[in-house]
């Protein structure tokens, strides 16, 4: 085995897939194929369904039956939860988890590539890597290529946007650790909870690197890829959503209260000016918060308006 495949202690890495399903029936086993099929593979593929009403179970019970995945039933919990139980189950042993949808196909160096790329990182400390993909429709004709950073991935720029993206992520063993401990409360985004809680105390990767094929099927929750005026318009419904401005608050409320003073200084200051500073604090903050100048500029009028 080459030292690509290894640990930074010379052990082959113990690799773990988490996989969220709901009613995909239809896509689920060219996912779990293209899973199989990568050039490292897996040691564990974890499957939750969250209560799937559609024949998704009869999907999955074959590969559970051969004991090629560990098939837990549960009961819904909606998105969030589903990963995060989902996470729960992973064994004791397991350095490397990746998420997976349930409807996207693999490229066969996914997992290799991520584990190349992480595996001179300081494994002590929470760790999230992330990568761009390929937009498909539901017959995955290939379309564009995501751009979903086009700037820094540190704490500033995850406490109001989430410019990653969960089906493309790994997380090591810290960090896994860490969020599964913490459970579900306040978790507005799974994927995005875990890349705030690295950058917060460890470090967010971003590769790009297009390292999936991302099936686009209408029920798939990301608005990213949308024409200009479909993501206009999405943004446009979302954004005003006071609801969603509390979600936000909560989760960055929640980081703060659970890690705050595990933070260095500098990372602590900038979430307690958002946690506890005034509107006015917040909006003459002197670091950028999101990465299209327009958005920029909106939510700091959110901010002088009281609205965040």
């Amino acid at each position: 085995m080459s030292s690509i495949d290894k640990t930074r202690h010379g052990k082959s890495p113990v690799v773990a897939v988490v996989m969220s399903t709901y009613n995909g029936a239809e896509h689920v086993k060219d996912q779990l194929d293209s899973i199989f099929d990568q050039i490292l593979k897996p040691d564990y593929v974890i499957v939750r369904d969250d209560g799937s009403s559609d024949r998704t179970l009869d999907s999955l019970r074959p590969y559970a039956s051969t004991g090629a995945i560990q098939l837990v039933e549960g009961k819904n919990l909606g998105v969030v939860g589903s990963f995060l139980d989902g996470l729960a189950h992973v064994p004791a042993g397991v350095d490397f988890v990746f998420l997976s949808d349930q409807d996207d196909v693999w490229h066969k160096d996914k997992i290799s590539r991520a584990i190349a790329l992480v595996a001179g990182f300081d494994q002590s400390k929470p760790l999230y890597y992330c990568a761009e993909y390929t937009f498909c429709d539901a017959q995955m004709h290939k379309g564009e290529r995501s751009h979903l950073l086009n700037g820094d991935v540190d704490l500033s720029h995850l406490m109001y946007e989430n410019p990653t993206s969960g089906n493309t992520c790994l997380i090591n063993r810290v960090l896994l650790d860490i969020v599964v401990c913490a459970g579900s409360k306040d978790v507005y985004c799974h994927d995005w909870w875990l890349a705030l809680v690295a950058s917060a105390l460890g470090s967010v990767v971003h590769d790009d690197f297009d390292c999936l094929d991302y099936r686009r099927t209408g029920s798939n929750a990301s608005p990213t890829g949308m024409s200009f005026f479909g993501l206009l318009r999405y943004r446009i419904n979302t954004f005003f959503k006071k609801g969603d401005f509390d979600k936000i608050s909560s989760q960055l409320n929640r980081l703060f209260e659970l890690y705050g003073q595990l933070m260095i200084p500098s990372n602590r200051a900038k979430v307690q000016r958002f946690v506890r500073g005034n509107r006015f604090s917040k909006a003459v903050t002197p670091y950028r918060l999101r990465q299209k100048l327009t958005d920029e500029l909106a939510l700091r009028l959110f901010f002088l308006f009281g609205l965040l």
